[in-house]
């Protein structure tokens, strides 16, 4: 049975509440709702519970019609449905660690009204909005840790998330689970799809400044960060036919694409990527702070040197001032996502996600 093939109930919920009871959790959901057809009434449903201590549990079962069911047409906002939940849908029922709880907070205040998610399931996933009041510390911290990363680390992280270079599960090949920069408890509860779709999602919406850098080779201006929605999941439309869109990288994985612009764009930047993978992936951190400064001065610098970047490229994004203020009140409390939790650190000797002060004295060095 298919995700999106059966429905076990309709009705409209009803008022939404946010509370906290004697015994200090939180609770955030809809009271039930009014009769609907049939008499039939979605009952009481809490999203969020949140511990004292930090930890929580996310129960969506009943989902908005939109976004549960693509065929909606002429059905009313407010209508949900309660599908048969499986892991790695909005459905299912997801516990958090005070930490993961933390930085999942950091990555879905910049998407409070759901994302898209595209990285398992071949028809897409739309989830619903969170129905969780983020603050303004939440995105500022987010924004952040995304605007201290050098250019590499952001490359890097970026094509480790987008590209298709999975398992391939029956007629798909999957974006894989990426413990560089995932909890590792998002592997077991198969939250991390939506989640890492929520990351590389922000590092394309808040560094503007890579969307457009310079071939190192050519020293021409070439695509850096090119849009997620341009990559598709690679899928046999039947058993003769074979994997559309495929573009190899020297040394590295076959990447998939349907999309012919983004295939040609890739085709260009890939050296770059390649590159920049290479240095995340690094181990010896003074090797990698040299291959940092190398790759910023042929990427970035190289190229606005003798360019007038406010015609062509968008400035290196900045926090305002609120969003700082933020920031140095929440520091040495919020920390960046992966740093947080130990499991998330791969056992090869790959790169945690830097601290957000250490990847502001990481950034520094390519003053």
């Amino acid at each position: 049975m298919s995700y999106y093939e059966k429905i076990s109930a309709v009705g409209i919920r009803g008022p939404r509440f946010d509370e906290v009871k004697p015994d200090g959790i939180r609770r955030i959901g809809f009271r039930q709702g009014p009769p609907g057809e049939r008499g039939f009434r979605v009952p009481e449903h809490i999203i969020w519970e949140i511990n004292p201590d930090g930890s929580a549990k996310y129960v969506r079962r009943w989902i908005p019609y939109r976004s549960w069911f693509s065929q909606a047409a002429g059905q009313p906002p407010d209508v949900v449905v309660i599908p048969d939940a499986e892991a790695g849908t909005p459905a299912w029922t997801y516990t958090f660690s005070p930490d993961a709880f933390k930085i999942f907070k950091m990555a879905a205040s910049l998407y409070p009204n759901g994302v898209t998610e595209s990285g398992v399931h071949r028809y897409k996933m739309t989830w619903p909005e969170w129905d969780f009041p983020f603050t303004a510390s939440d995105s500022a911290s987010m924004r952040q840790w995304i605007i201290s990363l050098s250019p590499a680390e952001a490359f890097g992280l970026y094509y480790s998330l987008v590209l298709y270079d999975g398992p391939q599960v029956g007629l798909c090949t999957f974006r894989k689970f990426v413990p560089l920069v995932s909890p590792k408890e998002f592997e077991s509860n198969s939250f991390w799809p939506v989640f890492q779709q929520m990351l590389m999602q922000a590092i394309y919406d808040v560094r503007t400044d890579l969307h457009k850098v310079t071939d190192p080779s050519t020293g021409n201006m070439i695509d850096g960060l090119i849009k997620y929605d341009l990559f598709e999941m690679p899928c046999k439309k039947s058993l003769g036919e074979k994997l559309v869109g495929y573009v190899g990288i020297a040394g590295q994985v076959a990447m998939a694409f349907v999309t012919l612009g983004a295939s040609t764009a890739f085709q260009a930047v890939s050296t770059v990527v390649s590159a920049s993978i290479d240095i995340v992936n690094t181990v010896d951190t003074a090797q990698k702070q040299r291959a940092i400064l190398a790759f910023s001065n042929s990427v970035v610098k190289g190229y606005t040197s003798g360019t007038d970047i406010n015609n062509i490229l968008q400035p290196p994004p900045k926090l305002t001032p609120e969003e700082q203020k933020l920031v140095d009140k929440a520091s040495g409390e919020t920390k960046s996502p992966t740093e947080v939790v130990g499991e998330a650190r791969t056992t090869g000797g790959g790169n945690p996600w830097l601290l957000i002060a250490g990847a502001v004295a990481a950034a520094a060095l390519l003053g």
